[in-house]
């Protein structure tokens, strides 16, 4: 552990000196000696901490003025901000136009072939209807000939129908 001795080289603050440093002063040039180089030793010490905290607060300055430089300041963040904010709000503008423009096209296109797809499910359905009532037709006509030649091949069949009508008893 080191031990300090307390040294006056100046009335308003008092310095210590390790007392090894001390002792070897006093052993090399006497005790009055030894208390006049402690004090420059300590006056020395003084003059380098003021310089260091002058230099310190010099590259402290340095340092801002170099940040100050680099970095974005609020200003600039507010204008880029700004500048963006509007950008936005014109692609918005921009975007909100073309959606409602594609919308009216796809509105026009859908109504074209609602009308397209009408008229041809009308034109089919006319279609169909004449095949229908066609069919129904050849279905009559068929039919009364199957009957026409089952009665006519089948004798037995001929006295069903009598016996059904009542022509035969």
């Amino acid at each position: 552990m080191i031990s300090l001795v307390p040294l006056i080289y100046n009335e308003i603050m008092p310095a210590t000196l390790p007392i090894e440093i001390y002792d070897l002063l006093e052993k090399k040039v006497g005790k009055e000696d030894a208390r006049e180089v402690g004090k420059v030793i300590l006056a020395s010490f003084d003059a380098i901490d003021k310089r260091a905290e002058t230099v310190v607060i010099q590259k402290k300055a340095e340092i801002k003025e170099e940040l100050t430089k680099e970095l974005v300041t609020k200003e600039d963040s507010a204008r880029s901000e700004g500048r963006l904010n509007d950008r936005i709000t014109s692609l918005e503008g921009r975007l909100s136009e073309r959606i409602s423009s594609l919308e009216g096209r796809l509105n026009d296109r859908i109504t074209s072939l609602e009308g397209r797809l009408n008229d041809r499910i009308t034109s089919l359905e006319g279609k169909m209807s004449e095949k229908f009532t066609d069919m129904n037709w050849r279905m009559k006509v068929s039919l009364i000939v199957i009957i026409s030649v089952i009665l006519l091949t089948n004798p037995k069949s001929l006295d069903l129908i009598a016996k059904l009508f009542g022509l035969v008893k």
